[in-house]
């Protein structure tokens, strides 16, 4: 057999993409001899996101994933429409444009039919689904 050598470790394993790593200076950097003990790490700062809105129960409020059908030419044009107008409208990404626009027709469906009041909510599997709704069966 012979001797494979081990796997080298990544010197970005344990990083986050989202905090950045904390300022170390010489004198606080540590040594191989003093590592910090897990107790002893800094808490991180906790991430906010702007399209988050505090509950009024105390408990977070996550974004919850939504998917839907819709034509691939179109699907192109938004991302076109994304790409080309990030820096004037400032929509950072795919998810951010479509929730703008999603809410900005809800609140002008609210506007028109609900004395700007929002409606009551529906849940997810509450909507009529497939070819039926589309016929208004």
């Amino acid at each position: 057999m012979s001797s494979r050598p081990s796997p080298r470790k990544s010197s970005l394993s344990g990083s986050s993409p989202v905090a950045p790593p904390p300022a170390e200076t010489p004198e606080t950097k540590p040594t191989p001899a003093a590592a910090p003990t897990p107790a002893a790490k800094p808490a991180a700062a906790p991430v906010t996101r702007k399209a988050e809105e505090p509950s009024t129960s105390g408990k977070k409020k996550w974004r919850h994933k939504v998917s839907f059908y819709q034509d691939p030419a179109d699907t192109d044009r938004v991302r076109g429409a994304i790409l080309h107008t990030m820096v004037q409208e400032g929509n950072r990404n795919l998810s951010q444009f479509v929730n703008d626009a999603v809410m900005a027709k809800v609140e002008e469906l609210e506007a028109k039919y609900n004395h700007g009041e929002p409606f009551p909510a529906v849940g997810a599997r509450e909507l009529p689904q497939g070819g039926a709704a589309a016929a208004g069966e």
